[in-house]
């Protein structure tokens, strides 16, 4: 049972700085819009560039 109180404190430790970085990734990846316009009219053939 010593093994299980021994990896406990290393997992919380992992989940302390883990989840405010994940946090912090996630907003900064969702806030990157790529705004696109359609320049051609309906039902066009299109190819998309870029990131």
């Amino acid at each position: 049972m010593d093994w299980f109180f021994n990896g406990l404190g290393t997992f919380l430790i992992g989940i302390l700085i883990g989840t405010p970085s994940g946090i912090l990734i996630g907003r900064i990846t969702v806030k990157r819009n790529i705004k696109q316009t359609q320049k051609a009219k309906n039902n066009a053939k299109q190819i998309q560039i870029g990131a």
